[in-house]
């Protein structure tokens, strides 16, 4: 398995943890006022994930925090910073569709992981960032 790739999975597992924690807080606030589960299963948690991770990659470092841990950074294939429907395709593929092209080409994936179906799909890459 490629260094990045395990890089990527760490980070990717921090940014679970923080927007789960986050999703939890907002998630008792909400429930207050809306009592029904799906609706936070359905709309609370994606929306906020969504929220927070465009938050971290179009502001300040352009890193979310498990990025910042484990030094790697979302860049345009183009150069240019990431714009906000950019990171809202790579969010909306990666929840959808990604995970089944990531099995099926899991070979090439596995040995490369700096271009996953979410970056080919908004024109991205990981880069391994340097302190």
């Amino acid at each position: 398995m490629d260094e990045l790739l395990k890089r990527r999975i760490g980070a990717g597992i921090v940014d679970l943890l923080v927007q789960g924690m986050i999703s939890g807080v907002l998630e008792q606030t909400v429930l207050k006022r809306v009592k029904n589960k799906a609706v936070h299963s359905l709309i609370t948690e994606p929306t906020v994930n969504f929220l927070i991770e465009t938050t971290q990659l179009a502001t300040g470092s352009r890193q979310t925090i498990g990025q910042r841990l484990f030094q790697i950074q979302v860049v345009s294939k183009n150069g240019q910073p990431l714009a906000v429907k950019q990171i809202a395709k790579r969010i909306a593929y990666r929840e959808t569709i990604a995970p089944i092209k990531t099995w099926k080409n899991r070979k090439i994936y596995l040995q490369d992981g700096s271009v996953l179906p979410e970056d080919e799909f908004a024109g991205t890459h990981v880069v391994r960032k340097r302190k």
